[in-house]
């Protein structure tokens, strides 16, 4: 068991994490070098306080054993000592969550990231067991991935509790849009380690109560400026209203109304100048027509006119 007083975390004040994109060519390959060239712009433009690799953004669900490998070692060369890191290592039984774990341990990992799985008869019991588990076979630092849109099981403030318990929690990637379950969270939990927010509705709104930071899909796109994110309590209510409303345009469009997640953030991300390649298997990349969509959108919250816009 893990000490129950347990409150350390690597994180002071408020932070942001990104979860990049892994780049694949057409023909379905990682590309190596490339990756690390989006890394090295989330670290030296966006300048991130830690990132979570091979999440859904990063297509972790299409990387095979080998392929996580490669990956994480790519982050390790990478990233090196300049922030802490963390592999989402999810799969839906416990045996592959733990077999995922060791691999990115041996690849230079110095964290997990783990969601329940995506499964609909989870109970507390089962959740803890889960990160108990993990955490056990693969001793790194961890990050809680709240994500019961799939999982159908809510990670309340009772079972973080429980499995803080048994696992060296860092971070809390809490997905619920409900603003009465991040207050309760905050409230609660917030003095522990930091909760990140990121859907277009509540992030600003989570900031404002307070909360560690945020990691969302879309705040890359803003480059340097996305630290301005964490100077929300600093800014007038205009200002805060249109960093909102831009924000939300961006995310909206990546996430829910330009092809298929990830194909949007790949896109934007190659318009941009980065190297992001296409989506992998079953996602087929954006047609022409909806880049076209996207590519109005970026222009309306102000992406393609700043000095990161490399094509018009």
């Amino acid at each position: 068991m893990m000490d129950k007083t347990y409150t350390h975390s690597p994180f002071q004040g408020q932070i942001h994490c990104a979860a990049p994109a892994t780049p694949f060519n057409p023909k379905g390959e990682l590309m190596l070098d490339a990756y690390a060239e989006v890394l090295r712009y989330y670290l030296d433009v966006v300048r991130v306080d830690t990132l979570l690799i091979a999440g859904d953004n990063g297509e972790g669900y299409a990387l095979s054993d080998d392929e996580l490998r490669q990956v994480t070692e790519t982050a390790a060369k990478t990233i090196a000592d300049r922030i802490p890191f963390y592999v989402n290592v999810t799969r839906t039984s416990n045996r592959r969550c733990i077999e995922r774990a060791e691999i990115a341990a041996t690849a230079g990992a110095p964290g997990i990231s783990l969601c329940q799985p995506p499964i609909h008869d989870a109970s507390a019991d089962k959740i803890v067991e889960r990160f108990q588990a993990v955490a056990q076979a693969a001793p790194l630092r961890m990050m809680v991935y709240n994500l019961p849109l799939i999982s159908h099981f809510n990670i309340t403030a009772d079972v973080l509790r429980s499995i803080c318990d048994v696992a060296p929690v860092d971070v809390v990637k809490d997905a619920p849009p409900d603003m009465d379950h991040i207050t309760t969270m905050l409230a609660e939990m917030g003095d522990r380690f930091p909760f990140l927010y990121g859907q277009r509705l509540t992030m600003i709104p989570a900031l404002l109560l307070g909360s560690g930071g945020f990691v969302g899909t879309g705040p890359e796109m803003f480059g340097a400026d996305c630290r301005k994110f964490l100077d929300i309590h600093d800014m007038t209510p205009a200002e805060r209203f249109d960093l909102h409303y831009r924000y939300g345009l961006v995310n909206q469009a990546l996430l829910h109304t330009v092809g298929t997640p990830p194909a949007g953030l790949k896109a934007a991300l190659n318009m941009i100048g980065l190297p992001a390649g296409v989506p992998r298997d079953h996602v087929s990349p954006l047609t022409p027509a909806e880049e076209g969509e996207l590519r109005d959108v970026l222009i309306r919250a102000g992406v393609l006119e700043g000095s990161l816009a490399k094509t018009a």
